[in-house]
């Protein structure tokens, strides 16, 4: 009998966790942040301080979690879509030309044609044996690097070796029509492809693997973010966060708050959107479903 009670209690445990466990979760609106004379069109952390490129006045900001203002350099042309990153690049100050060692915020400047390197508050400009043709964004990945080039249409990889280029002109799988935002994850290369109005997946020799959201009405995907189980693509004039699954299929579609998206950031559970046309950061939260009806 009392084998028999322990099997029952062992079993009620294993189906408690179970159904613990498999809680569905989902992407909730938190707060908006408004943002005092910034029109944000990229975002990036560096732990738990946000930067923002502010594309209208040319400077990059680093903001505190209700908007203000902590810090700002200007003198920028037109800074889009930003990462921080540690790789073996060479830099120049435009008199010198050195191997870049440490931690540093790119920044590429769609009117200048290049990419600064920001770190401790001193601006250097990464070497680069191509041209760009305003680049519109940057991932830092390990030692690898990856440029959104948006007039030639490609994205220029550095797997550490050697450069390639990504894209040509067009509608078809592997081909780019104005790129504006790019990541690089442990094995592949994600684009916002954004006036084909999706996403593309690309493995690092170049081949393109997959097309996202291509059935979804996207009218111009400008940003994209991919964590260890989502990606996340912003459609900047339908005002939607689109998420998916790594399988690529839809899970979520945000609205809530959102107005003209740039770019978007995931972090410790935490989400934050670039609101371009109001100048406002939108935070979301990973929650449990059920929590809603709470």
């Amino acid at each position: 009998m009392r084998t028999f009670i322990y099997t029952i209690v062992a079993a009620v445990t294993i189906i408690s966790c179970t159904d613990k466990a498999a809680v569905a979760q989902d992407w909730q609106f938190e707060k908006v942040i408004d943002l005092d004379g910034i029109n944000p069109i990229g975002i990036a952390m560096d732990g738990n301080d946000i930067f923002l490129s502010d594309g209208d006045h040319n400077r990059i900001v680093k903001v505190a979690e209700d908007g203000s203002i902590l810090f700002e350099m200007e003198g920028f042309e037109r800074p889009m879509h930003i990462d921080f990153g540690e790789a073996d690049f060479e830099i120049t100050d435009k008199v010198t030309t050195s191997l870049l060692k440490e931690r540093a915020l790119f920044v590429p400047e769609y009117g200048r044609d290049s990419i600064a390197v920001i770190r401790d508050n001193k601006r250097d400009y990464l070497v680069l044996q191509d041209s760009l043709d305003a680049p519109a964004a940057i991932s830092i990945f390990k030692n690898e690097i990856a440029i959104a080039d948006f007039y030639p249409n490609r994205v220029l990889y550095n797997n550490g070796k050697e450069w390639i280029s990504i894209g040509t002109e067009g509608k078809e799988l592997g081909q780019l029509y104005y790129p504006t935002d790019v990541q690089i994850t442990e094995s592949h290369i994600y684009i916002a492809d954004a006036y084909n109005h999706r996403a593309q997946v690309f493995d690092k020799t170049g081949k393109a693997i997959a097309i996202i959201g291509a059935d979804l009405k996207i009218n111009a995907a400008t940003g994209i973010f991919v964590t260890d189980e989502e990606v996340f693509l912003t459609d900047f004039e339908n005002g939607r966060i689109l998420i998916f699954d790594m399988k690529y299929q839809l899970k979520q579609i945000i609205e809530t708050n959102i107005d003209k998206p740039t770019d978007v950031y995931v972090q410790d559970g935490f989400m934050y959107i670039t609101n371009y046309r109001k100048g406002q950061l939108i935070k979301y939260a990973l929650k449990d479903i059920e929590n809603e009806q709470s």
